[in-house]
């Protein structure tokens, strides 16, 4: 399977392999459901809310290849950026419900946008219908090559003096973890705010900034270059990539915080076409292949069902709606 270009968009192309098991239960049922027309030859839409090299645009092309594969029909990955994913969430949530337009849609836009923004053009939870959370991407709590070595040590020195703790921006799921972090353990820092990684990493080599938070994905190279220390991982268990490296919950039991990746529609789409996505979706999560090219860029493979993602979408909103409200953050 390849990726190639057509009209700026990249298209993922199904393997010319006959598909087994669930792969074929999702083929058969996708075919039925959708209109005729589309089998003609034009290519579903998977729109993602983030840039090109993006995690989640790694993410999502490689749920798009792997979709391709198992409901015989081209994806093209569309990439539309702006109002932290919400553009390209609300294109999928106007979109025509027979399954021709998909969005790989992040946490953030589904958990977090109804506290941050005031007023939106459409309903992130309401308007959109889960499918599946594909795959997860947790958060490196990362240190200068002289500062903790341990996160009991940061948290210590965190509680006896304040020091300058970086995320990639106001509202982000970076800054929000460390928010909750923070309060979890009774200590304070001085925020900095930064565009990027580009812009913190300097300054936490240099000591001016003692703390910063980012998506592995991100800060896995990093910390491989020997440029930065990973002092905790904030996924559930321990990553693949960093077995060394410790999870903050196995110093502050129950915490977890991550962004993850979930397949959705728009809202009024037909019962036996969500299935078919799911089951498609769910058998690509599980693919030892896609498993194994998710862990090598930090991502770990999910695979819930629709009813699993409608739960988290809940109970996380939950959890992080208090957060970005106790932390004073809008995105107006």
């Amino acid at each position: 399977m390849t990726l190639r270009t057509l009209s700026g968009r990249h298209l993922a192309q199904p393997r010319p392999r006959p598909p087994r098991g669930l792969v074929l239960l999702g083929v058969l049922l996708f075919a039925l459901v959708l209109p005729v027309a589309a089998r003609a030859g034009e290519p579903v839409r998977l729109v993602v809310g983030l840039p090109p090299g993006s995690g989640t645009d790694q993410v999502a092309r490689i749920l798009a290849e792997s979709l391709a594969e198992r409901i015989g029909r081209a994806i093209a990955v569309e990439n539309r950026t702006g109002a932290r994913g919400n553009v390209a969430a609300e294109a999928v949530a106007r979109s025509v419900p027979d399954g021709n337009t998909l969005g790989a849609i992040t946490a953030p836009t589904l958990v977090l946008s109804r506290h941050l923004f005031r007023q939106m053009g459409y309903d992130p939870q309401a308007d959109l219908t889960p499918i599946s959370r594909f795959a997860a991407l947790p958060l490196l709590l990362m240190t200068g090559g002289t500062g903790p070595k341990t996160l009991p040590e940061l948290a210590d020195a965190l509680k006896s003096r304040p020091a300058s703790c970086g995320t990639p921006g106001a509202g982000s799921v970076p800054h929000l973890a460390l928010e909750l972090l923070l309060r979890t353990i009774g200590a304070r820092c001085d925020l900095v705010h930064y565009r990027s990684a580009a812009g913190a990493i300097p300054d936490l080599l240099a000591g001016t900034l003692q703390v910063y938070v980012e998506g592995a994905v991100i800060g896995l190279p990093l910390v491989r270059e020997g440029r930065v220390r990973a002092v905790a991982v904030t996924s559930r268990t321990r990553l693949a990539l960093l077995p060394e490296t410790p999870t903050v919950a196995e110093t502050v039991p129950g915490f977890e915080a991550e962004t993850w990746i979930a397949l959705m529609g728009p809202r009024g789409m037909a019962e036996p076409l969500v299935a078919a996505l799911e089951a498609a979706a769910i058998a690509a999560a599980r693919d030892p292949a896609v498993v194994r090219r998710l862990r090598a860029i930090s991502a770990e493979p999910v695979g819930g069902g629709r009813a699993e993602l409608a739960a988290t979408i809940r109970a996380q909103d939950s959890i992080w709606g208090p957060v970005a409200r106790a932390a004073g953050v809008t995105a107006d």
